[in-house]
């Protein structure tokens, strides 16, 4: 019959005459097994089971201290990426800078850019307006040395009227009131007068003339109110008449409508 655990110690103790302490500790050094069935009386559970959650504690914390270690080199990472995010963002700035200093030069550059083409623009409108000048002039100058081959196509006997010939009677008929101050300086302002006789009847006429290149609804005004004053001076039938170079559609029949007489001519 096999004794158990309890009965055999009990019997083994009966060998060890227990005194003192010390008698205790020798026993218990001889006999280990007595040592762990001590513990279970003395300690709890929880204490018994202690090693093991200190084991599965340390476990823990060792996992801890790798992912800390992980999180560390993340860490370390994303300094060194902000710290070249700071230097980027520092390049960044100083090419924005750069950027607006150039812009604010290529301003004054538009702005002096700005300056010479207004100067440019209105040089060239002087140009314009003189070689425009000129070339009324010449072209004048040109109906005037040609006016028989000019107005020979409407008139007869064509003949060029001098005006200073004509100033003691425009003078006379401002001082009758006949014509204003105003229609006397429009008299004197007449490019050409021509007198003759019209090919289609005979009958003596003159043609107060405005020589332009280009053909203006001006142009026609001038003519009539001019051709209206000559008439009251000379007493005599005085056609209104623009010689020139181009001239619009529109202007043509208003001119046709107001008995402008044009005359159209190459140069």
């Amino acid at each position: 019959m096999s004794l158990t655990l309890d009965e055999r110690i009990e019997q083994e103790m009966k060998k060890y005459e227990i005194k003192t302490f010390a008698d205790i500790v020798k026993a218990l050094i001889e006999h280990p097994d007595w040592l762990e069935e001590l513990r279970k009386i003395i300690l709890t559970s929880e204490l018994l089971e202690l090693p093991k959650k200190m084991e599965e504690l340390l476990q823990h914390l060792k996992t801890l201290e790798e992912k800390h270690d992980r999180l560390e080199k993340k860490v370390d990472k994303i300094e060194a990426d902000v710290e070249v995010l700071k230097q980027d963002v520092a390049i960044l700035k100083q090419d924005v800078a750069v950027l607006k200093q150039d812009v604010a030069v290529l301003k004054q550059d538009v702005e002096g850019l700005k300056k010479d083409v207004a100067v440019l623009k209105k040089d060239v409108n002087y140009l314009k307006g003189e070689f425009g000048k000129f070339k009324g002039s010449d072209f004048e100058r040109k109906v005037r040395d040609k006016f028989a081959a000019y107005f020979g196509r409407i008139l007869k006997k064509s003949k060029l009227v001098d005006l200073n010939r004509l100033i003691d009677e425009i003078d006379e008929a401002e001082e009758k009131g006949i014509i204003t101050q105003s229609e006397r300086y429009s008299l004197f302002d007449l490019d050409l007068v021509v007198s003759g006789e019209l090919r289609e009847n005979r009958k003596p006429v003159y043609l107060a003339v405005e020589v332009s290149y280009s053909l203006y609804k001006d142009d026609l005004e001038r003519s009539l109110d001019r051709a209206n004053a000559l008439y009251k001076v000379l007493k005599q039938e005085v056609i209104p008449t623009v010689v020139y170079v181009e001239g619009s559609d529109d202007i043509e029949d208003i001119a046709k409508e107001k008995g402008v007489l044009l005359i159209k001519v190459n140069y």
